[in-house]
């Protein structure tokens, strides 16, 4: 048997190694996305994207500013103008977004599960190269969205929510609203979060808070809704047109090329591991703390 200073010396000794190797994947990952964004040249769309740096606005014809705002913080409003600076919010951002996988992880189950949570978002292409090196709407919409994430798995699992963590839900409205004004398809996350409260949770209805944070986000997002409506809704037309369920009956070609598409980007092997263990979730093999989801 184990004396108890024993088992703290040995799992404090665990969580140094964790925090070592976390600081080491961010380290490293970022050294080499750096390195990547300042010799890659800017691909077609990342040009497009720097106007949106170079005339700012309210909100722009196929998304929303804040892919703009990115890229004017991190080159000092474009006094710095090389690749590098470009793509700098997406280097910088990536190495807070494997912290922010760590913590999401070790609040699902332990520091363990955040370590290789951070381990398989950076083998990610989608997570490592595309939001991690390129500067595209979908750098600041992910750092956003997953600073809203770990703040949902924080709370709306509470029987009893405290003071403090009611403040937590009206404050997620901020990076949420954000993220709306990064990418439209940011809101799902609102939607998200609303099936979870009335499936598991609905005593987060009775918080002012909840609808608060709602309004919040909405008034973050309003310039893109004032710049719509003066120029007709061309944003949002824009993309509606782009999205049919049904408009050219069933595509299987476009779904296995979607679908192929999808387990590229993610990593193959990050793919398999979630087919893996959706499998052994249906089939009871793995349990989830209904406390912590």
């Amino acid at each position: 048997m184990i004396p108890v200073t024993d088992f703290t010396k040995t799992s404090f000794s665990q969580d140094r190694k964790i925090n070592l190797l976390l600081v080491m994947i961010i380290f490293i990952s970022t050294i080499i996305r750096g390195f990547f964004a300042w010799t890659l040249e800017l691909g077609n769309d990342e040009v497009y994207y720097w106007t949106y740096a170079l005339y700012p606005d309210l909100s722009h014809f196929d998304h929303p500013p804040m892919v703009g705002f990115t890229i004017q913080v991190f080159s000092w409003n474009l006094h710095f103008s090389s690749e590098l600076f470009i793509r700098l919010g997406s280097v910088i951002l990536g190495g807070f977004n494997t912290w922010l996988i760590f913590l999401i992880g070790k609040s699902v189950k332990d520091r363990l599960t955040g370590l290789f949570a951070a381990l398989l978002y950076s083998s990610s292409v989608y997570c490592f190269v595309i939001t991690g090196i390129f500067i595209l709407p979908d750098t600041p919409q992910l750092f956003f969205w997953l600073i809203s994430l770990y703040i949902f798995i924080r709370i709306l699992p509470t029987e009893k929510p405290s003071k403090t963590q009611r403040y937590a839900l009206f404050f997620v409205g901020i990076p949420l609203g954000f993220a709306m004004l990064s990418k439209y398809t940011s809101v799902f996350l609102w939607f998200g979060a609303g099936l979870y409260i009335l499936f598991y949770n609905r005593k987060w209805l009775k918080t002012n808070e909840l609808y608060l944070s709602v309004l919040l986000s909405l008034i973050i997002f309003s310039p893109v809704l004032f710049w719509n409506i003066e120029n007709k809704f061309i944003s949002f037309t824009f993309q509606s047109e782009r999205v049919s369920f049904f408009g050219s009956g069933l595509r299987p070609d476009y779904f296995f090329t979607e679908l192929l598409g999808q387990i590229l980007y993610n990593n193959p092997v990050n793919f398999l591991i979630i087919i893996i263990s959706l499998f052994a979730l249906i089939r009871n093999k793995i349990v989830i703390n209904s406390h912590k989801l």
